[in-house]
């Protein structure tokens, strides 16, 4: 036949040698995209003059991937005062991982030894931090715009392949705003929507395993170095503790809306009492301090330090601009329909609709807590009673402006008619 049993037995494996150059091709792109995922998913560590090194922390956001995707929760305190008031908003993010979108949140506080491997010799004469090691304190608004300022540039000069991009556009350093600081000092997607809503992220273990407040059982009044005590759930250090940081926000009692003053800064510090260390605390820092008779000087405390946040621009190119009018289109009448910004100007039921199915999945949350202390039974009554209620409540108030349109609109016939 003029065939040996060897080429037989090689020309019958050729389809498996075949099928296994597919498979592990196939496994290789797999693997190789799967590690651009982990990266995206994974600390961030970027180089800076003189041999420092700054960390950022990923923060993951739900709501989908578009250029116009965000999530939506409550800042604020709900037993708190004027300062802290619950307030709904959107927290979006410039980084896209797969089907989420995140952003790079700093690890630490800035340090001493950072500030000054960027600045140099030019703030030799302000009053230094303890160590290298420690927060960097004493720093004005305008200085830390300064520091900012001088790290971009230095990183577009010599670490601009290592910058993550939108696009082809590389990101630059900022202060965050309030909104995400908030968001990920409340723990983000890392913990329980119960846990989130809590006053602080850390469930029931002791307060002082990770934050640096007043008093002998934490800092003893004194600042202490950063990333000592153990991160939070998303592996940020001294988030609410230790110095308050600046944020970009300028100073609304309201958040977003009102007379603006100064500067927010969020978290408490190493002389802030434990009772008050909770994630929605805020205030406002006038950009310069001082008195009429002894004049005024740009704001600086030993108690008031900052983290850095990536960002980039978002209309960067044509493409960006392109793909956003597109997103445009669907977004308010989609899921952004029901986002702060489009229900400020949606009809009064719609408006009602969302807060009541917002109680609605909060009331879930209180059953499923109760139901692992065993109190669900004795108060099944009462949470069905009330769950009820707020779903009854949209559709009265639905009805109610239906018969109010249809009466003005019988009127409006009646005296066009006369």
């Amino acid at each position: 036949m003029g065939f040996s049993l060897g080429r037989m037995v090689t020309n019958f494996d050729r389809p498996k040698q075949i099928f296994r150059l597919i498979f592990f091709a196939m496994l290789f792109f797999f693997v190789a995209n799967s590690s651009w995922a982990i990266a995206a998913s994974a600390k961030l560590s970027l180089p800076g003059p003189n041999g420092v090194k700054f960390t950022f922390c990923p923060i993951k956001l739900k709501g989908g991937s578009g250029p116009l995707a965000g999530q939506t929760f409550t800042m604020g305190d709900p037993s708190g005062e004027f300062r802290t008031p619950p307030t709904r908003v959107v927290v979006g993010a410039p980084f896209k991982d797969g089907d989420e979108r995140f952003y790079y949140l700093g690890e630490c506080e800035v340090t001493e030894g950072q500030y000054l491997a960027v600045m140099g010799k030019d703030n030799a004469n302000r009053p230094k931090s303890p160590s290298l090691e420690h927060p960097a304190v004493n720093l004005s608004y305008f200085e830390v715009q300064t520091f900012i300022d001088r790290l971009n540039q230095w990183l577009y000069a010599n670490a601009l392949a290592q910058l993550p991009k939108s696009g082809e556009t590389p990101a630059f350093l900022r202060l965050p705003t309030e909104v995400e600081w908030e968001f990920a000092a409340r723990g983000g997607n890392a913990v329980s929507a119960t846990v989130f809503d809590a006053e602080t992220p850390y469930g029931d273990e002791e307060l002082n395993v990770f934050e640096w407040f007043s008093g002998p059982d934490s800092s003893h009044n004194k600042i202490q170095k950063v990333g000592k005590l153990k991160a939070n759930p998303l592996g940020l250090h001294d988030m609410l503790g230790n110095v308050q940081e600046m944020t970009s926000s300028i100073y609304q009692v309201e958040y977003y809306q009102g007379r603006n003053g100064g500067f927010v800064a969020r978290g408490g510090h190493y002389l802030t009492n434990e009772d008050d260390m909770i994630s929605a605390k805020r205030s406002e820092e006038p950009l310069y301090l001082g008195t009429v008779k002894e004049g005024m000087r740009p704001n600086s405390k030993p108690t008031l330090g900052f983290r850095l946040i990536l960002s980039v621009p978002i209309l960067t190119d044509r493409k960006a601009i392109a793909d956003l009018g597109v997103a445009w289109k669907t977004h308010r009448s989609g899921a952004g329909g029901n986002l702060p910004a489009a229900l400020s100007v949606a009809s009064i039921d719609k408006q009602e609709a969302v807060p009541a199915n917002e109680a609605l999945v909060r009331l879930n949350r209180i059953r499923a807590e109760l139901a692992k202390v065993g109190l669900e039974q004795s108060l099944k009554k009462e949470i069905a009673a009330t769950e009820a209620a707020l779903q009854n409540m949209v559709e009265v108030r639905r009805k109610a402006d239906q018969d109010s349109a249809e009466v003005f609109a019988k009127m409006a016939g009646e005296r066009g008619k006369f």
